[in-house]
């Protein structure tokens, strides 16, 4: 009673409707479960489900669409018993809020298992990630599967009818008549879905320095006292609106900028302070300040307070006054609050389905009425939509940013977290 394993595919993008078809129309009992179904799907595989009504012995989805719905309608029509199809609503619970008074979004099934007896006591299964969909099915998205073939008896399609067996015992029967209750019920997983997002809309529009540096010396820094350090020339806004300057100390720098960011809480030390003086240029030629952060990243104590800046051609000198000894806990951005991104698209990854084996043309739009597209490209990255508004300093600033391996930062955005970080 052996079995033997195929694993479908190397590539995650390959068709795999023409598979089970194949296995569907010498089927003698059919039983598939599927966390989500379209109308391209059931067109995908309903074939030979529709020339032998008869072999379709379960057929159990965790949601659908309307339109999806109206396909099984069609099933039913075509003479599969109603007592065949079920629909699995998940698990849920009271939420304790009177606008929405149950938990949307929660636990579904999501298993997608395509059972087939064949004759001469063979039987296989497809177990993988494809629900039914076109875009599963026909070879669009990303998707994983093994398929197993053997002896009907042997035990690993015992587990498997015993996994279906018991989805279809915590489904409830399909009825033509709650389609709109099935499809309402999808419809509230979305809603409780996108509020899970939870895109922050909490941003202060502000500009904030983050200067990133390592003690050196045994003493710290304390109120009152001013530091010294260098940005881009062209930054503007630092004074006139005497920007916060946040200064985190590590015990050991950090690799990279982004490093630094990631690593904020572990700081042996943060502060707060204020710009009191930015001059472009060489600006001044001798300063009064307590420490400066030199070109090593370093905080190093000014044993006399006077010290005679060298300032590189393209940067400009700042000082800030540490007026906390202690930071709250901030989340920085870098660029501006964004409408929109637009993908970037591959030349090399190309699923072109124009020629595929689809069986219908609805399979290939999946339910985007009229609209049918033939060439789908990888989405190698995102970039902020065209169109959006740059800063007036937006050259300067690039200078500053995580990506430009400096330690000194300007975020344009900043929004507070829960708590706050000790000095």
């Amino acid at each position: 009673m052996s079995v033997t394993t195929t694993v479908l595919f190397q590539r995650p993008q390959q068709e795999i409707a023409t598979l089970i078809r194949d296995r569907l129309s010498r089927s003698v009992a059919t039983r598939i479960v599927t966390g989500f179904a379209t109308p391209g799907g059931l067109a995908e595989i309903g074939g030979p489900i529709l020339a032998n009504t008869g072999s379709l012995e379960t057929f159990v989805i965790g949601a659908s669409t309307y339109p999806g719905f109206l396909a099984l309608d069609n099933l039913l029509a075509a003479g599969v018993p109603m007592d065949r199809l079920h629909v699995h609503l998940g698990f849920s619970a009271p939420s304790g809020t009177p606008k929405n008074p149950v938990v949307r979004y929660h636990p579904m099934l999501h298993s997608k298992v395509y059972y087939m007896e064949l004759p001469a006591s063979r039987a296989c299964a497809f177990i993988g990630s494809h629900n039914v969909t076109a875009f599963a099915l026909g070879g669009s998205n990303g998707e994983a599967a093994v398929l197993i073939e053997g002896d009907v008896h042997a035990p690993e399609f015992a587990a498997v009818r015993g996994h279906i067996n018991e989805a279809e015992r915590q489904a409830t029967p399909y009825s033509p008549t709650m389609k709109e209750g099935f499809s309402w019920w999808f419809k509230e997983y979305v809603e409780g879905l996108k509020a899970e997002i939870r895109m922050p809309t909490d941003w202060a529009i502000v500009r904030t320095i983050l200067a990133f540096s390592h003690i050196q010396g045994g003493r710290l820094p304390k109120t009152g006292d001013t530091i010294y350090f260098e940005i881009p020339a062209g930054i503007e806004e630092i004074e006139s609106l005497k920007t916060e300057v946040h200064l985190f100390l590590y015990d050991t720098m950090p690799a990279d900028p982004i490093s630094a960011i990631n690593a904020i809480s572990s700081a042996s030390r943060r502060y707060t302070c204020q710009t009191i003086g930015v001059e472009n240029g060489q600006g001044n030629r001798e300063v009064s300040v307590d420490w400066i952060i030199d070109g090593s990243w370093a905080l190093t104590p000014v044993p006399s307070t006077t010290f005679r800046p060298s300032t590189p051609a393209g940067m400009q000198q700042v000082r800030a006054q540490v007026v906390d000894t202690s930071l709250p806990s901030y989340e920085y951005a870098f660029e501006r609050e964004r409408t929109g991104w637009d993908p970037v698209y591959s030349e090399v990854d190309i699923i072109d389905v124009s020629d595929s084996s689809l069986s219908d043309d609805v399979a290939r739009r999946e339910a985007r009425g009229d609209r049918k597209i033939n060439t789908w490209r990888l989405v190698t990255s995102l970039e902020p939509r065209s169109g959006s508004q740059l800063e007036a300093d937006q050259t300067a600033l690039d200078r500053a940013i995580p990506e430009s391996g400096a330690f000194i930062l300007v975020s344009l955005r900043r929004r507070r977290f829960s708590g706050k970080q000790g000095g």
